[in-house]
């Protein structure tokens, strides 16, 4: 489903809006939170291998307890360049993404993946909407998938409406890696400049309500 396009002037809800909100008012203030992470490769201090994630991952978050919780986050987007009408992501929309999740990060070592499963325990597909309405056709799809599926409201309230399943590709051994490494992910942590940019136009978005 395609929500209706709708006029909000200048003020788009989109993926940084989103992403602004979501850490601010969704994830645990105890968590380690990471954004947009593709790779931690280095070429000042190689490791002798390396994270990479295809697709970019939104929002890594790594709870008090070592529970790792991937989220796939769309916004909304203009309609046209010149417009200020504006398009709601449709059903589909990120759901390849989040499903790819599953696999994630995949560690590189001489140019090669290891073959091995994700790091990830759950992934949810996280949707800017305008009102927490979940449709049961929606609902029929996601209860074969192993992905949650969280609403995100244009004033920056969150709304779970299904529960992510375990992931059935987690991989222990990855998962160990992972959270032993968690320090090479630092350019994407909440003082990296990726986060202050987030931060920016997320704080112009809310500024304005």
């Amino acid at each position: 489903m395609t929500w209706p396009t709708k006029k909000l002037g200048e003020r788009i809800f989109n993926e940084d809006a989103v992403c602004h909100a979501f850490y601010k008012n969704y994830i645990a203030k105890d968590s380690e939170t990471f954004f947009k992470f593709l790779h931690n490769m280095s070429f000042k201090t190689p490791k002798g291998w390396d994270y990479w994630c295809a697709p970019e991952v939104d929002v890594i978050e790594v709870k008090k307890d070592k529970t790792i919780i991937a989220y796939e986050l769309k916004g909304a987007r203009k309609y046209k360049d010149n417009s200020t009408n504006k398009n709601w992501p449709g059903f589909y929309d990120g759901l390849g993404q989040a499903l790819a999740y599953l696999d994630l990060p995949k560690i590189v070592e001489n140019s090669k993946f290891r073959p091995m499963g994700g790091a990830f325990d759950f992934v949810y597909l996280v949707h800017a909407r305008p009102e927490a309405k979940f449709e049961e056709y929606e609902r029929k799809i996601f209860d074969l998938l192993p992905i949650g599926f969280i609403i995100a409201l244009p004033d920056g309230k969150f709304v779970k409406v299904h529960e992510a399943q375990p992931n059935p590709l987690r991989d222990e051994e990855t998962r160990r890696h992972f959270l032993d490494n968690l320090h090479t992910l630092e350019k994407h942590s909440v003082s990296s400049k990726i986060f202050r940019k987030i931060n920016q136009k997320g704080e112009a978005y809310f500024s304005d309500i």
